[in-house]
């Protein structure tokens, strides 16, 4: 999550050492910095670094406090271009890392990375390797241009085309994005419709066809609508969202679905209603979500609304789900800051050889007391039980996972939210889950900086 903008200064450099003083004289370039980082240590009772049982693409479902084994960072730059009679153009960029072993030392931006007398077992180490000078991921997260002011009709509506993190949704604690609808895409948003705001997108998911015997017809191309209107409710705001995805499928990709006994062409949709509103000097929001077709997997995802399928069904695909979320943060006291939340959601599945119904349920508390405005005790309690492997759904996979974390923080102001905080934790996890891993009881501490501006 990225709060607080600020403004980076960047001055221009002379491109020779002809430049003349007035030409060092020009203005700076004003430029917006922001970003997103986490990285830290730790080790166990039992020797070794902690295990960690989520991941930002899978959420933390029993709370992300002392379960992150990676080194991840987001950095973004962007600057408004032209701003003249209310039009307003920006472009913004944003590049992510992300390393999966806390233990190596160099972590380059990519690849392999090969030392001078020193003879790997594995020479083709691969970004994600545990060897001591593997490296990390880098990605292009976002590119897009964005332009306010130039629709006659809607002077507010905010154009915008390129790719980008669009409008999504999160639980912090978990970090489950239960809208996430990014990638390529074009759209028109914040339109005033009445007494809300109505925004329109279409975006695109590229998947493997797995049915095409073309190679130049390996990918199909599922486009995505996307439909959005927030209005005000009582003393809150109530926000409608649909997604519908279907596979736009080229000529030999039509042809070659015909010969198959299962239905490839399948289209789907995913809806979203969020009721948010204020309570006891924060907010809470109540959320719930139905998919169904090739979308019937969103409302049980860790990433709503990100992908659309257009394959064959194999066993144990989720064709239809639904999920009932309620989270927030409130003040208990002056002191005390509570973040909480609880979910259910459950799947029916294709075929007959995996579990049919899949279901899964959370439950986590993250009380805060803080002794002054830049220290504070942080205790999350968590718990969850259901089916996890989403691909297999075997009936053997019906297990619990349960988890107790106390972290002393050092922070950048006395909010639930203030960042950059450095933590320390101590903590342990239990149940089915841990006992697979031999991991139950197993004492964790470590030490972790979080920071967002």
């Amino acid at each position: 999550m990225m709060q607080n903008k600020k403004r980076f200064t960047a001055n221009k450099l002379p491109l020779a050492a002809a430049i003349t003083a007035a030409v060092l004289a020009t203005p700076a370039v004003a430029v917006d910095f922001h970003g997103y980082a986490r990285a830290g240590l730790s080790t166990t009772s039992d020797g070794g670094e902690q295990l960690c049982y989520g991941s930002g693409a899978n959420a933390h479902l029993v709370g992300r406090l002392g379960d992150e084994c990676d080194t991840y960072g987001e950095l973004s730059l962007g600057d408004e271009l032209f701003n003249q009679d209310g039009r307003v153009f920006r472009f913004d960029t944003m590049l992510a890392y992300q390393a999966e072993n806390q233990g190596n030392d160099y972590q380059s931006l990519s690849g392999p990375n090969e030392v001078t007398g020193i003879d790997f077992p594995n020479q083709e180490t691969s970004t994600s390797s545990s060897e001591p000078w593997a490296g990390g991921d880098i990605a292009l997260r976002q590119a897009y241009g964005s332009a306010k002011g130039v629709i006659g009709w809607a002077p507010e509506a905010t154009l915008w085309a390129g790719k980008r993190y669009y409008q999504r949704k999160d639980v912090h604690i978990l970090d489950l994005y239960y809208i996430n609808n990014s990638g390529y895409g074009a759209g028109l948003e914040g339109v005033d419709v009445g007494a809300g705001k109505l925004s329109f997108a279409v975006t695109n998911f590229d998947t493997p066809s797995r049915h095409s015997a073309n190679t130049d017809d390996f990918y199909v191309q599922n486009n995505k609508i996307d439909l959005r209107y927030a209005f005000p409710v009582a003393s809150g705001n109530l926000e409608l969202i649909g997604i519908y995805g279907y596979a736009d499928l080229t000529d030999d990709q039509d042809e070659a679905k015909d010969t198959l006994a299962k239905e490839v062409d399948r289209d789907g949709y995913f809806l979203t209603a969020e009721y948010s509103h204020g309570l006891m000097g924060g907010f809470n929001k109540f959320v719930v979500q139905y998919a169904e077709g090739s979308m019937g997997h969103e409302a049980y995802v860790a990433h709503g609304g990100g992908e659309s399928l257009n394959s064959t069904w194999w066993d144990g695909t989720i064709e239809e789900s639904w999920r009932v979320l309620d989270w927030g943060v409130i003040k208990l006291t002056d002191k005390v800051e509570l973040g909480y939340s609880a979910l259910y959601q459950q799947g029916k599945t294709y075929g007959n050889t995996a579990e049919n119904d899949p279901h899964l349920m959370s439950f986590v508390l993250r009380p805060e007391y803080n002794w002054t405005n830049f220290m504070k005790t942080t205790l999350e309690l968590g718990y969850d039980s259901g089916y996890y492997d989403g691909s297999v759904w075997s009936t053997d996979n019906d297990k619990n996972l349960k988890k107790i974390v106390v972290a002393q923080e050092w922070s950048a102001g006395p909010s639930f939210w203030a960042r950059p905080t450095i933590r320390l934790y101590a903590g342990s996890f239990f149940g089915d889950r841990a006992e697979d891993r031999d991991d139950d009881g197993n004492i964790r501490v470590g030490a972790q900086v979080e920071a967002w501006w």
